[in-house]
């Protein structure tokens, strides 16, 4: 049966299908721009190679989205890019921040701070961790997702790919909009902009969007309390002053807030590790009463599930044109911000592990570069050198009322101080050997440092957290027990190389250099053709493990991971420009993946998480996207993602110390099949209004939540219709009715440990809504 439904997917994606993308008026003016420099529709021109070409013609894996595709599709930040994106998954921790991955490529932690495997970037600026990503979705023009490492151009944490969101621009005449969406769960998303000259060489545009109500989860068991309400705020102001022919400098201010409440998890494990304590009974009850509806969601009573987060961000990008040829750019960014989200973990009413899960970081970024041609055009190149310094506090505060294996009211704070510094020079050059046929070299040197600074704290209780600290220690030397105090640090200095058993500060430096780097050959024999084949390599930056820690011993780096692509791709226009078929194969070599994990300490006495490194591990697989037009009026797209991915020769350890054999088994959040179908039809009239019809289809394979294939962190296949009608005025307006999920599929994008068991984070249901937009 799941064969049928592959090859039917497939079908559908190559034959047709009754939905597809719509063309919004609040952002047609884009793709009206995009048709006619590319002289079809279905082109769309991106800056994926840092310059500006049509999408047929680059030598990448690239899916790229315009703002009305973002719009129906439903896409308001990177977690929704799955919606248009085979091969991307986007899940949630169990404190907050997201996890990216791309082809499977992923790195599965909780920490704020952790490099991620997929990059994000505004208008080419970094956003080096995905929780500072809060405004990019404001007011865009297009987003492209890039896939496979993307080392030379984009530097380290590209591994997977990367996304490039590229923000609206001023323009030179006054323009103005806006949009209102409301859906069933009274969830309003509004966004407006203005846009025009301040003098002949300055112009602006100023765009704001808040998102507010919409609570859709809803106590279920031992609570009857709703959650959800969506609180969040963000504004941008960009300027484009062109002084000069040769000179034009643009400034990107944004800043956001987010006051929602929190998603919160749904409990669906229940093992209490002390079947004994007073918090177990009540825990225990929910068995027989799990949850079994999307909205479903338990957790303590009166619990403030409110975020209290915020981002700034500046971004300064300057360009002199030299010579005709030859362009010098700079781009500083400086960005920070607050983040914190609190999550009840176990899942349940009953008062158990409530935690606020806290990250400050400040991020500045310089690169300056030079790109320029010669040999008339047949030899372009870019040389430059780029500079990162991240500054971060991270940690969680967990009351940990009645989680079994602690002590009852046992709060604790784990706190550290890092830093994420790289250094980098670069180069890229593309020579166009004859008409058509053309050989592109790069190279990235990255020099690097992180370091971590911190512990694991008492926060109160009696005999409170420390009192483990102090029973291990007591068994070692009764006297270093007094040394454990309320307030303290309570991490264990169980070495090496002191094993002075008091407690200690992780305080270490790791030092790292790579080369990443990338050779292309790509022919074009026609205008409609384009074949490509490539080698890259892509580096990963190293880290530190944040979590509660009682042994300083497992606070170790992991190294940085190295991840070694070979692909070979063909692009092709067909039909008089009606179709647009892209396909690719690849393999990927992958070294010291990083995994988040667990060790045996004090001699296999107790187990502890922290992270580690996997030697060898492969990903084989194919892709493909088509975009059709097959008549006026319709409008097709959709795409495939086939992956294989394996872990090498590795036996580590499971949540119990026991040795566990990850050798052969799949990645997490990696599903093998994934598939995006979307069309719509607009129907031609001779007048002003006209209606439209579309929807589509998005379909994931069963994955796992976690390495090695545990059957508790399954996460089964889903298939997700969406569908929407409505009508398009070309006196700038558009009313569109939708529905997402119409068949109230259950499932989840994520599974969690939760101490005394597991949690799941599910997907919205069913949910109906309608939105109204003006472009002026």
């Amino acid at each position: 049966m799941k064969q049928k439904f592959y090859v039917s997917v497939a079908w559908t994606v190559l034959a047709g299908s009754l939905f597809t993308f719509p063309v919004s008026a609040f952002a047609q003016d884009v793709a009206d721009d995009q048709a006619s420099e590319s002289g079809t529709g279905l082109e769309i021109i991106v800056t994926a190679q840092k310059r500006e070409e049509k999408l047929s013609d680059v030598p990448v894996s690239v899916v790229a989205a315009t703002a009305e595709t973002l719009q129906a599709s439903g896409v308001v930040d990177a977690t929704d890019l799955g919606a248009i994106v085979p091969g991307f998954t986007a899940s949630t921790s169990v404190f907050g921040p997201p996890v990216f991955s791309l082809r499977g490529v992923n790195f599965n932690s909780f920490q704020a701070s952790a490099p991620p495997t997929v990059s994000s970037y505004i208008d080419e600026a970094s956003i080096p961790y995905p929780i500072m990503g809060q405004a990019m979705f404001l007011d865009v023009e297009r987003v492209e997702v890039l896939k496979g490492p993307q080392g030379t151009l984009f530097g380290q944490n590209a591994t997977g790919g990367s996304i490039n969101v590229i923000a609206a621009k001023p323009t030179s005449s006054l323009e103005a909009g806006f949009r209102v969406d409301v859906n069933t769960w009274g969830e309003t998303n509004a966004e407006a902009y203005v846009s025009g000259p301040l003098s002949d060489t300055l112009r602006a545009r100023v765009a704001a969007q808040t998102t507010q109500f919409g609570g859709w989860q809803r106590g279920y068991f031992l609570n009857d309390e709703k959650n959800g309400d969506q609180n969040k705020v963000a504004g941008r102001l960009l300027l484009d002053w062109t002084p000069t022919d040769r000179l034009s400098v643009a400034l990107n201010l944004n800043a956001s807030y987010d006051k929602s409440e929190q998603q919160q998890a749904q409990a669906f494990l229940f093992t209490p590790v002390n079947p004994a304590a007073p918090a177990a009974g009540p825990f225990l009850s929910y068995i027989g009463n799990e949850p079994n509806d999307a909205r479903d969601a338990d957790f303590d009573r009166g619990l403030d599930t409110r975020a209290d987060s915020h981002t700034v961000q500046a971004i300064l990008r300057a360009e002199y044109e030299i010579t005709d040829s030859l362009t010098f750019t700079s781009i500083t960014n400086y960005i920070d911000t607050r983040f914190r989200s609190p999550h009840d973990q176990d899942g349940t009413a009953v008062p158990m592990q409530p935690a606020v899960s806290k990250a400050d970081i400040e991020s500045i970024n310089q690169e300056i570069r030079l790109a320029g041609d010669f040999a008339d055009g047949r030899v372009r190149f870019v040389v430059g050198g780029s500079y990162a310094d991240d500054d971060i506090t991270e940690g969680v505060a967990n009351d940990y009322v009645g989680y079994t294996g602690f002590p009852p009211n046992s709060p604790a704070e784990w706190r550290y101080d890092l830093t994420q510094k790289a250094l980098a020079v670069f180069g890229n050059v593309d020579f166009e050997i004859v008409d058509g046929l053309t050989l592109s070299a790069g190279a990235r040197y990255t020099d690097t440092e992180q370091s971590i600074f911190g512990c694991t704290f008492d926060q109160g209780g009696n005999p409170g957290v420390r009192g483990i600290s102090q029973f291990i220690v007591a068994g070692i030397n009764p006297a270093l027990a007094a040394a454990y105090v309320p307030g303290g640090c309570i991490t264990i200095d169980d070495g090496p190389p002191n094993f002075s058993f008091l407690p200690v500060f992780a305080d270490q430096t790791q030092k790292e250099d790579n080369i990443a780097w990338r050779g292309v050959i790509s022919y074009e024999p026609s205008d409609q053709v384009l074949l490509y084949g490539s080698v890259s390599r892509g580096y990963k930056a190293g880290t530190y493990p944040v979590i509660i820690n009682l042994f300083n011993s497992v606070i170790q780096p992991v190294t940085q991971e190295e991840l070694t692509s070979y692909e070979a791709g063909a692009k092709l226009t067909l039909a008089d420009g009606r179709v647009q078929l892209n396909a690719a194969a690849f393999h990927y070599d992958y070294k010291d993946k990083q995994f988040f994990s667990f060790l045996p300490v004090l001699q296999g006495a107790l187990v502890t998480a922290t992270l580690v490194n996997i030697p060898e591990s492969t990903v084989d697989g194919f892709e493909f996207d088509i975009t059709a037009e097959p008549v006026d009026g319709l409008t097709i797209r959709g795409g495939a993602t086939y992956i294989k991915t394996e872990v090498g020769n590795y036996v580590g350890f499971d949540f119990a110390g026991q040795p566990l054999d990850f050798t052969g088994k799949e990645f997490n959040y990696a599903p093998p099949w994934s598939a995006n179908v979307d069309a719509e039809y607009e129907f031609q009239t001779s007048g002003s209004v006209r209606p439209f019809i579309g929807g589509s289809v998005t379909y994931r394979d069963n994955t796992f939540a976690d390495l090695g294939e545990p059957a508790n962190f399954a996460m089964p296949s889903y298939t997700l219709l969406d569908a929407r009608v409505g009508l398009i005025s070309d006196n700038g307006w558009r009313l569109s009715i939708y529905g997402r999920n119409l068949t109230d599929e259950y499932y989840w994008n994520s599974v969690a440990s939760a101490g005394d068991g597991a949690v799941r984070f599910t997907g919205e249901p069913r949910t109906f809504g309608a939105s109204f937009s003006f472009r002026y």
